[in-house]
């Protein structure tokens, strides 16, 4: 079994924006992985090309958590880049969403900005608040490499170092800043970056599309740009496991400042609604 440097993987996702974890997933998951994708893909593809989702040079979908069996529990299968993240947002962060990104070999670059721009990720939270001051971490986006990322097949571009400028960068220069970094890695590796990291999407030059996942990790109490239990159906969150439902954010937590953990079930159970609100256990 493959075994990792977890400090080590931190302390490079800190100082230099970025980690780069190899052999992450076995061969089995990678083309199970595959199939999801493609599943999730087709079942989309009417909408998703009617509203831009999905087009000749990209295939792309929102919030597949919820949407196949496979992707909810691949985060546990597959453990390391979340001992990673633990370890730079706290025991308590959560996965946000997973997108798929699947750019096609067309050798053009997709022109929807469905993340193909040169930008930093949702800079509103994790540039905005620290300029002028210091840097502060507060998300993580993964970046699973379903296939080979090679330049051919249209490898991010990332810039090392870039979260500690505290700066945004322009999405369309007509060329790109010095001192981008070629993220090429061997299918089953998973690249994770600070997510005020300047990057940009690759063009897929191959012959093949380039399959990824993209799972984008937080800290606990960050509301985020979207809500996931509103994502994720009641059947699904029924199939999943309680630990499944705790990295996603889905499983209630116990607010500190509450007679809640000096009760019994039974106690909790015969609370009337207006007794849990004074007792602030409502939400659960």
């Amino acid at each position: 079994m493959q075994t990792f440097d977890i400090e080590r993987h931190a302390t490079e996702l800190e100082q230099d924006g970025y980690t780069v974890m190899h052999d992450v997933m076995p061969p089995s998951e990678l083309e199970a992985t595959k199939q999801a994708i493609e599943e999730t893909l087709d079942a989309e593809e009417t909408i998703g090309r009617k509203y831009g989702l999905q087009n000749e040079n990209l295939r792309h979908a929102f919030n597949v958590q919820g949407k196949h069996p496979h992707f909810y529990g691949m985060l546990l299968r597959n453990p390391a880049p979340i001992d990673v993240a633990r370890r730079v947002l706290g025991e308590d962060m959560f996965a946000h969403d997973v997108v798929i990104r699947t750019p096609m070999p067309t050798g053009k670059k997709d022109a929807t900005r469905l993340g193909g721009n040169l930008h930093a990720d949702w800079a509103d939270f994790t540039v905005k608040p620290f300029i002028g001051g210091v840097h502060y971490p507060m998300a993580i986006q993964s970046v699973w490499a379903i296939v080979d990322f090679t330049e051919e097949t249209g490898a991010p571009m990332i810039w090392p170092r870039s979260h500690l400028s505290l700066e945004i960068p322009p999405e369309e220069p007509e060329t790109l800043p010095p001192g981008g970094l070629l993220a090429e890695a061997p299918a089953g590796s998973v690249f994770l970056w600070d997510s005020s990291l300047w990057h940009t999407a690759g063009t897929n030059s191959s012959d093949s599309p380039r399959y990824a996942l993209i799972f984008y990790f937080q800290r606990w109490w960050i509301k985020g740009f979207n809500d996931s239990y509103r994502y994720v159906s009641p059947e699904v969150r029924t199939a999943m496991t309680e630990e499944e439902r705790r990295i996603w954010g889905l499983e209630a937590g116990i607010p500190p400042n509450t007679h809640f953990r000096g009760m019994t079930e039974e106690q909790i159970a015969a609370l009337t609604p207006e007794e849990k609100a004074v007792l602030n256990i409502a939400p659960f």
